[in-house]
């Protein structure tokens, strides 16, 4: 493949064909994001046979997530499984500690382990950064412990440069927003129920329907905080302001509020 890159990202990108060849048979854990498309991608085209390309759905995935896994794997014509799990059960994941994220991944990825053992795979695949190694990540601490592997680190990709080689190979989720699980719009310490997750959702979902990407609706129990890019703050006052107070409303939120800073990565992490 010849890429028009500059010789670092080149010497980046060789290094991640030689280590994912390396691996041997495996699939790839996939949410549909930039990271994990990328990887399902350059998998199912370096490597003889089709690999599994695996989503794990649970309550914390917003259905409009799961709706978009299952779309973008037909596009690009990835052999998907997608396995169905519960994590409310868990006491150590409702109780959203700030180790909530770990308990979470070691379900997720135990489900897909047992899903690789059961197929003769020898290695999992996730599309964490080394971006990712500078954010508070506890669930990328218990996929590490599990042995689960994450190709982009071991080369030395980030998360731009990611973004510029799915541009370069044309992938339609190239410039998707960051995106995380429902669960991440509720503060540590706030037990998490299946009805703050369908509220959150919602929410969200009346919010994308205007047209609007990488924002969040931070729960606090009565309190809808919003969160949108700083450059649609204006916009959204001005356009929806009353329509989307109205619906939050609805839903049961006594009080909705924009955040003037706008939408930060890892909010509730800061």
């Amino acid at each position: 493949m010849d890429l028009n890159f500059n010789s670092e990202l080149k010497s980046k990108f060789s290094r991640l064909i030689s280590t994912i060849k390396d691996y041997g048979s495996l699939c790839v854990a996939f949410s549909a994001g930039v990271d994990s498309t990328l990887l399902a991608f350059i998998v199912s085209n370096i490597l003889e046979g089709a690999p599994h390309i695996v989503t794990v759905n649970s309550e914390f995935l917003s259905r409009y997530e799961l709706e978009e896994s299952k779309n973008l794997a037909q596009e690009l014509g990835f052999e998907h499984k997608i396995i169905d799990i519960s994590v409310m059960d868990n006491p150590d994941i409702i109780q959203n500690d700030t180790l909530r994220c770990k308990y979470c991944k070691f379900t997720v990825m135990m489900n897909i382990i047992e899903f690789a053992k059961s197929n003769g795979i020898d290695n999992i695949l996730d599309g964490s950064n080394i971006d990712d190694l500078s954010d508070y990540r506890p669930g990328f601490e218990a996929a590490s412990a599990l042995g689960i592997k994450s190709p982009f680190i071991e080369a030395g990709i980030s998360k731009e440069d990611i973004r510029e080689l799915a541009k370069f190979l044309n992938l339609p989720n190239w410039d998707k927003p960051a995106s995380a699980c429902l669960a991440s719009r509720i503060p540590y310490n706030s037990v998490i129920t299946k009805d703050i997750l369908e509220k959150v959702e919602k929410a969200e979902d009346f919010i994308r329907d205007l047209g609007y990407r990488g924002f969040r609706v931070r729960h606090y129990d009565k309190i809808a905080r919003i969160e949108l890019n700083a450059d649609d703050i204006e916009s959204f006052i001005k356009n929806h302001r009353v329509k989307v107070d109205l619906e939050l409303r609805r839903l049961g939120y006594t009080s909705v509020c924009v955040d003037l800073k706008g939408y930060r990565l890892s909010g509730l992490n800061k």
